[in-house]
């Protein structure tokens, strides 16, 4: 199988969908020698009992960003102020997670963290907001998980890169609701927009790439986005309908009008391996880089950078998700 380099892990082509985990979330991960160590997750972790009545806090000051990490002796979700010089960390959260990948937030702050342990399928940790012990951990329905979503009603959508599909999850819930399959293979990224189509970064890895849309409550995609989508990572919408794919060996952010599947615009400067995009209700752009270690950040609209990149208490930021939320 081909190897890959991707930030300081070599996959093999049969999990180039994942940053760690095996072929179907059933394998070791084939990493650096200085790749984090596997944390044991307890049983009440894992059934999602004892952790939050152990939970401590953190003091919540909006606005917030919420980076996963997963380098070497990091291995955990950092919490920073956002529109701040390369802040430090205010805050740190390690229980409940391994291998983080993915975050998304809920219009309340619920923060759903995605994780890949060295073997196994996966799970989700939920925490309240302000508190970094989970509350509730999802494990059915969950197999090897990329990137996860929050919609406008609160429910949570997450890319099983194992799945193959997407499921989603009423707001509270531990069992699928909905489960997606049809079109999708290795799928890694999804957002939501404001009403309720689905996107979905599919094919991470595989020789056909691309968006699969699927309209409110159809499990057929009704469009497919294969223009300037090149092993598609993190998705975000912003409330005009534009949609930024982070196309991680490409190095760059592509742009499309809400509707559109031919990209106005791409972003190139200061974006190294992105892997997690967050985009905040004025349109202010965040993109979590693997290749430079950095959190770089953008006006609305905008192709330059602004100067205010996060490296600080960085290794391998993956996934990003910004407090307030969104939607709804």
């Amino acid at each position: 199988m081909k190897s890959l380099d991707f930030g300081r892990y070599v996959l093999t082509s049969c999990v180039a969908v994942a940053m760690l985990a095996g072929c179907g979330g059933s394998q070791p991960p084939i990493g650096a020698s200085d790749a984090p160590q596997s944390r044991a997750i307890s049983a009440d972790a894992q059934r999602g009992g004892s952790p939050g009545a152990q939970s401590l806090g953190y003091k919540v000051t909006a606005p917030l960003l919420y980076v996963t990490d997963i380098g070497a002796n990091y291995n955990d979700v950092r919490i920073y102020r956002a529109a701040a010089k390369d802040p430090a960390p205010v805050a740190t959260i390690s229980g409940g997670v391994n291998i983080p990948f993915g975050a998304c937030l809920g219009g309340n702050g619920t923060l759903y963290v995605t994780n890949e342990p060295a073997s196994g399928p996966g799970w989700v940790s939920e925490y309240p907001i302000g508190k970094t012990k989970p509350s509730l951990v999802i494990t059915d329905g969950i197999n090897t998980p990329g990137f996860c979503a929050i919609d406008a009603d609160g429910n949570l959508w997450v890319a099983n890169i194992g799945g193959p599909n997407v499921t989603e999850y009423l707001s509270g819930a531990k069992k699928p609701h909905t489960v997606i399959t049809q079109d999708l293979v290795y799928p890694i990224g999804v957002a939501i927009d404001r009403s309720g189509s689905l996107y979905v970064g599919n094919g991470f890895g595989a020789s056909e790439q691309n968006i699969e849309v699927y309209a409110p409550g159809s499990k057929s995609p009704s469009r497919t986005i294969t223009n300037g989508v090149t092993s598609p990572c993190g998705l975000a919408i912003d409330s005009n309908g534009t949609l930024y794919v982070a196309n991680e060996f490409q190095s760059n952010v592509e742009e499309y009008r809400s509707g559109q599947d031919v990209p106005f615009q791409a972003i190139t400067k200061a974006v190294s391996g992105p892997t997690g995009v967050a985009v905040n209700k004025k349109g202010v752009l965040y993109v979590a880089n693997l290749g430079n270690h950095s959190v770089a950040e953008f006006a609305p609209g905008s192709i330059t950078p602004l100067k205010r990149q996060i490296t600080n208490g960085l290794w391998d930021p993956v996934g990003i998700a910004y407090y307030p939320a969104l939607l709804p």
